[in-house]
């Protein structure tokens, strides 16, 4: 009897120093670019910050068939894209998703996404955690970062 006494002790004494292996996720200043009619694809911009290390490993959307994070880079005159399989966050700092850089595409869109409509997206981590986040969407001149692609340069998509 007193082994057992013993062993509910040891557990209960563990039970108030157990620390969380998740990494607590912030979305900040996210927003989405509404759509024309037809148009298969959106892009959601925000600032995301981990308190660990961590990685963004999958992405969701109710919205789009498919929501992936893509990198854009200058080759030449060309605007290229690139789909990242991976987005590394460091603890503390902030990652910043904006037109033109790192960005998420919403694509293979289920309806047309209008101006003061809420996106669900769902951002999972490596250690199977994540966020479930709305994102408002906003015309661009409404959005936290004015930046478009400037004129003459042409996007091609990897």
């Amino acid at each position: 009897m007193k082994s057992y006494l013993k062993i509910g002790l040891v557990i209960i004494s563990m039970a108030g120093f157990t620390v969380s292996a998740h990494a607590d996720l912030q979305v900040l200043d996210a927003w989405v670019k509404p759509t024309m009619p037809g148009q298969p694809v959106a892009g959601a911009y925000m600032t995301l910050v981990a308190d660990k290390e961590t990685e963004i490993v999958d992405l969701s959307s109710p919205v789009a068939g498919k929501t992936e994070v893509h990198s854009m880079s200058m080759q030449g005159n060309v605007m290229k894209m690139k789909r990242l399989a991976r987005v590394k966050l460091k603890a503390g700092e902030k990652m910043e998703l904006k037109p033109g850089g790192f960005h998420i595409m919403l694509m293979e869109l289920n309806h047309q996404i209008k101006e003061g409509e809420v996106v669900p997206i769902s951002l999972v981590t490596q250690d199977g955690s994540g966020k479930k986040t709305t994102v408002s969407v906003k015309a661009i001149a409404a959005s936290p970062e004015n930046t478009e692609a400037p004129s003459g340069m042409h996007m091609h998509h990897h």
